[in-house]
């Protein structure tokens, strides 16, 4: 009975080896990734050196890779989860990236679909990545992804001017009207097919303003796909000694992306 048993498992163990050996069986391999992010720059070009504005929204993103597979990666204490590698050999892959909207393959022309948030105070910022042509044994299974901001990051400040500091002004509302929402990122080529039309509202509650000492209003940054401001506008509401006052702003020049712009606002005399 001993020198049967041991026979059979012989037989199960050179089973086993020959699986191996033949490719039909692969133990599991993890796909581990390398994250970094580029920081935004001023209009002026200078880089930003504090830490970037987003980096919160680095802690998901979705992970595609080509057109069947896409994984949901968050970070911990540990680091990033590790789903498995998507193909079970070597042939080479491409993997992009996205922290917002829904990821399209397109038959190998890739992009996201993306639609701003309505509410300003809820904006996300659209960041991608992509690593093209890669195999497992490239790296032993590490995919490095460098995000890119895709959309422009705009602050809204105001003050009243030394012409009014006897005043007492107080903002009502600040309405940014004509702001197309919604577009196509493509990861080749950038943005496309922008379009849509909404209006935002920046503040949440009433601003009493200083003079010459400019107060951020209340939506922090607004996430804005890429554009050009032409036909834009900005109404202002406001009180000036208790009676209530209009004024609308027309906007000029461009958003572009990955850039940080400063929209300064100054009643009495206003500029942008």
């Amino acid at each position: 009975m001993k020198k049967l048993a041991f026979l059979q498992l012989l037989a199960v163990a050179s089973f086993v080896a020959c699986s191996s050996d033949d490719g039909t069986e692969e133990a599991p391999r993890l796909l581990t990734v390398e994250v970094t992010e580029h920081a935004l720059t001023d209009e002026d070009g200078t880089t930003r050196t504090a830490a970037p504005i987003t980096t919160e929204s680095l802690s998901a993103f979705t992970l595609n890779y080509q057109s069947n597979y896409s994984s949901p990666l968050t970070k911990s204490n540990e680091g990033w989860n590790n789903p498995q590698w998507p193909v079970p050999n070597n042939d080479k892959i491409d993997f992009y990236a996205n922290t917002a909207g829904t990821f399209n393959y397109n038959g190998g022309s890739p992009y996201v679909s993306f639609t701003m948030e309505e509410d300003a105070f809820s904006q996300k910022d659209l960041l991608v990545a992509k690593h093209e042509q890669i195999a497992y044994s490239d790296a032993n299974g590490k995919v490095s992804l460098s995000f890119d901001h895709a959309c422009a990051a705009v602050k809204f400040s105001i003050c009243k001017t030394n012409t009014v500091a006897a005043s007492d002004i107080t903002v009502k509302s600040v309405v940014l009207l004509k702001v197309k929402n919604q577009g196509e990122y493509h990861y080749n080529e950038g943005w496309k097919n922008v379009s849509g039309e909404k209006y935002f509202t920046l503040t949440n509650g009433d601003i009493t303003l200083k003079a010459n000492d400019y107060t951020q209003l209340p939506c922090k940054y607004f996430f804005v796909i890429p554009q050009s401001k032409q036909g834009m506008e900005l109404v202002l509401t406001y009180t000036v000694d208790g009676t209530q006052k209009t004024k609308t702003l027309t906007l000029d020049g461009e958003w572009d992306a990955g850039i940080e712009y400063t929209i300064n606002i100054r009643v009495g005399s206003s500029f942008i």
